[in-house]
């Protein structure tokens, strides 16, 4: 069985019993306590399993690499070629100004590729309307493309930490298993008439 695999069977697992919890006090007992059982059993329970540590297999296997280093160059190789082109025509022109007074710390970020420091500082060059634009379509990524779109470069980041942290499952489905022991359930439907009563 492949690493990614396993991951998602594990994040699976982890939701199914998360969402168990939460949801503990809205089916009957008998439901509840066997969904438990399912989970917390001492030899078959699902958070009781022996658990590989498929982070670090993720992180060893080369065909995982590559698709990181792929959808990395996705976003890396458009902004090299379009940052030189842009600094190179547009710099040193003045194209908008902030309708609002600004002070004299964020010249250095509204006016790339313009050394003036008589010029107020609420004028924008074009260099940095390009990083704006830049960074603010993520949001445009997102809405066209959905959210767990590749080029999303902050959720690449995250996904990157998470794998380099590398999270040790078997901990987290002890502490998972720890916390469906400590739920005490009481049903939410049987006091539901008085409940809409006392409204």
């Amino acid at each position: 069985i492949n690493a990614e695999y396993m991951g998602v069977t594990q994040s699976q697992t982890m939701m199914r019993a998360r969402l168990l919890r939460g949801a503990a006090n809205h089916i009957p007992a008998r439901a509840f306590l066997s969904r438990k059982e399912e989970f917390t059993h001492p030899e078959k329970g699902l958070l009781k399993q022996k658990v590989e540590n498929t982070q670090m297999n993720m992180l060893m296997d080369p065909n995982n690499m590559s698709d990181m280093m792929k959808k990395n160059m996705l976003m890396i190789v458009p902004n090299m070629i379009i940052f030189p082109w842009i600094s190179y025509f547009f710099s040193g022109f003045v194209i908008a100004k902030i309708p609002f007074p600004l002070t004299s710390r964020f010249r250095g970020m509204l006016q790339r590729g313009i050394e003036l420091s008589t010029l107020d500082a609420t004028f924008v060059t074009s260099v940095s309307i390009y990083f704006f634009v830049l960074f603010g379509l993520r949001g445009a990524f997102s809405l066209i493309l959905g959210d767990n779109n590749e080029v999303d470069d902050a959720q690449l980041m995250q996904q990157q930490s998470q794998m380099a942290q590398g999270a040790d499952m078997a901990k987290v489905f002890q502490a998972e298993c720890e916390n469906l022991d400590l739920v005490e359930h009481k049903w939410s439907v049987a006091t539901a008439e008085q409940q809409l009563l006392a409204l």
